[in-house]
């Protein structure tokens, strides 16, 4: 997921309702729930809702402490990293590499295999 139109504010309410329906039916999903909040954070599309910070959209709106929206966020970015078809099932085993993503982001999809292979 990219941030497209990031100017254009006639494209915020839908973009911002778009991903909502992602967060809603996607908890399914921690890659597409962590890649919307990361679009709604950096596009600050929450001001949409009338929210000025988006740690209390994230409260008001999902009920995630800022905390938990953050690591969403990261966990969805490791996944981002790794080949399709080899990702972590859940955002519990992604956000574990998420350190990484400060320190050695291109040591990912390495470390990653290395864990796989040693829990096989």
């Amino acid at each position: 997921m990219q941030i497209v139109g990031a100017n254009d504010p006639q494209c915020t309410a839908a973009t911002l309702g778009q991903l909502e329906r992602v967060i809603e039916s996607g908890l399914q999903t921690f890659v597409e729930v962590g890649l919307a909040l990361l679009e709604i954070r950096e596009r600050r599309l929450y001001r949409e809702q009338g929210y000025e910070r988006f740690e209390d959209y994230c409260k008001a709106r999902w009920q995630f402490s800022r905390i938990h929206a953050h690591r969403m966020i990261e966990a969805a970015e490791v996944a981002a990293m790794l080949p399709m078809g080899n990702t972590p099932t859940n955002e519990r085993q992604a956000r574990e590499l998420a350190p990484l993503l400060r320190t050695a982001p291109e040591s990912i999809p390495e470390v990653w295999q290395e864990v796989r292979e040693r829990a096989a």
